[in-house]
């Protein structure tokens, strides 16, 4: 960030004359800024508050530098899944003072520190506060939008939003500034983030959407919160932030209305699991009484047409019309679409061969029956459910 106390101002060596010293221009807007805003309070507290999480996790072992998925769920990462369909939407703000590892944390609160008091002093401690909130969340809901089934975290929207606000302010109250102070503040302004958004997108596992999202929203704030340099801002300060407040949260929650849901997979898994144990325990008992003659062929058909059936072909009809999951969990619905089949298939034809006597229907369902075994073997051990990718912001 632009360092307002520097000076390139030769100094002068004459003495005896009567014209008065060269102003500096650049140390009269920073005691401007400092009479304004004279104490910088959200920046050091915003730090203290991520570093304070990132303490909290390490307490509550997660790892320093490589936590795992459901450590970082647990802290309130954001996650389509829980934050939209399950209406989670709590994780927006959580998640912004979540992040994973310790050089995630380190890079993010360096930007904070660096740029955050010049932006607070121009902005104000409530419209600082309320630009960083604000960008914060629209960020973790533009990233949570474009990639739903990502585990993101990270303080990097809210940050953005900072320097959006910035770049709004440079473009509706340039006149407040200094040419001095104006030119090299605009451009180093460009500079981050241009940088950071390119390399965010030639980076793999950046949340280029939560990058974005901030930005944006943070430039729409700067435009509407930026006043004049006077001595006495507050009073319209207060009337600004007042109405960044109001219309911005109206836009996120009707966004977040209209977010399309997420599937739940790991959900739509163990609910599954449940379906498919009950079907197999009633299926194995019904054998085990065949056996030991207590239940009649017709007996065992019956048990597997009435109780085993029914709630295998609604489960199967139900994540047969799941749609829009990622590659992972698609591919592993199609393998469990496919052996859910195979085992009805053994089943359908074990009924068949018990009703009419048909030995080979019903040694048919039993090698239909053994390959469903396979295939349950094989998924298991490919694991039970994917695991979503993470992205830092």
């Amino acid at each position: 960030m632009y360092d307002l106390n520097s000076s390139d101002e030769p100094q002068s060596i004459a003495h005896g004359l009567d014209r008065p010293a060269p102003v500096d221009v650049r140390a009269e807007f920073a005691a401007r800024l400092h009479a304004i805003t004279p104490r910088v309070l959200v920046t050091p507290a915003l730090v203290a508050l991520n570093i304070l999480v990132f303490l909290g996790m390490l307490m509550g072992g997660v790892h320093a530098f490589n936590p795992t998925i459901a450590s970082l769920l647990d802290w309130g990462a954001n996650y389509g899944p829980r934050t939209v369909s399950n209406g989670q939407w709590w994780r927006l703000g959580a998640s912004m003072f979540l992040h994973i590892g310790l050089i995630h944390l380190a890079f993010n609160m360096y930007v904070l520190w660096q740029g955050g008091e010049f932006i607070e002093r121009l902005l104000g401690n409530a419209g600082f506060l309320i630009v960083y909130a604000v960008s914060g969340l629209a960020g973790a809901l533009v990233s949570v939008a474009w990639h739903p089934y990502v585990v993101s975290a990270g303080a990097s929207g809210a940050i953005f939003g900072l320097y959006g606000a910035l770049l709004g302010y440079l473009v509706l109250q340039r006149d407040s500034i200094p040419v001095e102070v104006l030119s090299p503040l605009t451009n180093s302004t460009l500079v981050f983030v241009g940088y950071n958004l390119v390399y965010g997108v030639l980076r793999t596992g950046t949340d280029v959407a939560d990058h974005i999202g901030g930005l944006a929203a943070g430039f729409v704030c700067g435009l509407v919160v930026a006043v004049p340099l006077t001595v006495e801002p507050p009073p319209r300060r207060a009337a600004r932030n007042a109405a960044v407040l109001l219309g911005m949260g109206l836009l996120l929650a009707g966004a977040a209305v209209k977010l399309p849901r997420p599937v739940d997979f790991t959900a739509e898994m163990r609910s599954f699991a449940a379906v498919e144990s009950k079907a197999l325990a009633t299926y194995r008992a019904a054998l085990d009484q065949a056996r030991s003659k207590k239940l009649s062929d017709d007996g065992v058909a019956d048990v597997i047409q009435k109780d085993v059936l029914p709630d295998w072909e609604v489960e199967h009809r139900k994540l047969a019309s799941l749609k829009g999951l990622p590659p992972a969990a698609q591919g592993l619905l199609s393998a469990l679409l496919n052996y859910m089949d195979v085992r009805q298939q053994g089943w359908s034809l074990l009924v068949q061969g018990l009703r009419t006597h048909d030995i080979s229907a019903t040694k048919a369902g039993a090698a239909r029956e053994q390959n469903a075994d396979m295939l349950a073997r094989e998924m298991a051990a490919q694991s039970a459910a994917p695991k979503a990718p993470t992205s830092i912001r």
